[in-house]
């Protein structure tokens, strides 16, 4: 199955389970409401797509999993909603949209927010085609990688820098292996938990993980060039210079590529859907800068 014909297929089922689920599971009507729109505003659903597509990988069906397949666009709902704030990022739009908070207010949008994490783990704990130990490794996966040593420590490393005189790869990295790559690779990983994968496929999926995910910030810095009015002193084109970071990303291609040919030779499974989401990285890589 090609990229554009998975995404058609399973992009319908994913919102459709999420608007349900919501309205299943939140009874007050404010708080669902304000829930559901910023779940449902839109999006690639790239992180449970690529769930699905390690699970189609090895051949379990995904259908009766979306629930827990599905969870981790709850964190990465609140985690927009918590980022728009006027505190953090004071952002009035997003996806040609009005944020939440401007929508529904700060103080519903904070609630909001606080109540799409725990919504998620409850999701992962209720997913009963899956077994007790695989659902405690998705809790305990998805924990460390929307907490503090995850997504929420890369943006305090995030503020950190923000308004430093210079920062170096090594910190610029580490914010966004954090920040954005976390909950990538954590897809990747839950993708095999779900399908009860042995160590090793685990960990190269987990390396297929990593360098998807800095490919996709790499990517994002190099084609935001010329929207801001001042250089991100973390983006990748100010730190390695704009051909230093078309190279860098292709690095992060060849590393994801060299993580699915382990994962071909040891399980003996194709991996061309997931080597189809290297795709997203043509047209940048095509580009002539």
């Amino acid at each position: 199955m090609d990229l554009i014909t998975f995404q058609n297929s399973w992009v319908p089922k994913i919102q459709t389970q999420l608007a349900n689920q919501i309205a299943t599971d939140v009874e007050q009507p404010d708080l669902q409401a304000a829930m559901r729109y910023a779940v449902l505003a839109g999006g690639k659903r790239l992180r449970p797509l690529l769930t699905i597509a390690v699970l189609e990988t090895f051949d379990v069906p995904a259908e009766p999993l979306l629930q827990a397949t599905d969870a981790i666009e709850l964190v990465h709902s609140y985690s927009l909603i918590h980022d728009d704030l006027p505190a953090m990022d004071d952002d009035q739009e997003r996806r040609g949209q009005p944020t939440t908070h401007v929508k529904f207010g700060e103080d519903l949008a904070i609630l909001a927010g606080d109540a799409l994490q725990p919504l998620a783990f409850q999701w992962l704990s209720q997913t009963e085609p899956l077994s007790v130990d695989q659902r405690l490794k998705l809790v305990q996966q998805l924990a460390q990688a929307a907490g503090g040593n995850g997504m929420v420590g890369g943006q305090v490393l995030d503020m950190q820098y923000t308004g430093a005189d210079t920062v170096t790869l090594a910190q610029a990295t580490q914010v966004h292996e954090l920040k954005t790559g976390a909950l990538l690779r954590y897809s990747l990983v839950a993708g095999g938990i779900m399908a009860d994968v042995d160590q090793l496929t685990l960990t190269a999926l987990d390396q297929f993980g990593r360098a998807f995910g800095l490919g996709f910030q790499i990517k994002d810095d190099l084609d935001d060039l010329g929207q801001d009015d001042g250089a991100d002193k973390q983006a990748y084109p100010t730190i390695l210079t704009v051909p230093g970071a078309v190279a860098a990303l292709q690095d992060q291609v060849d590393e994801a590529r060299s993580a699915l040919d382990q994962i071909k030779e040891h399980c003996q499974v194709s991996t061309d859907l997931l080597n189809s989401f290297l795709q997203y990285f043509d047209a940048t890589l095509e580009k002539k800068w």
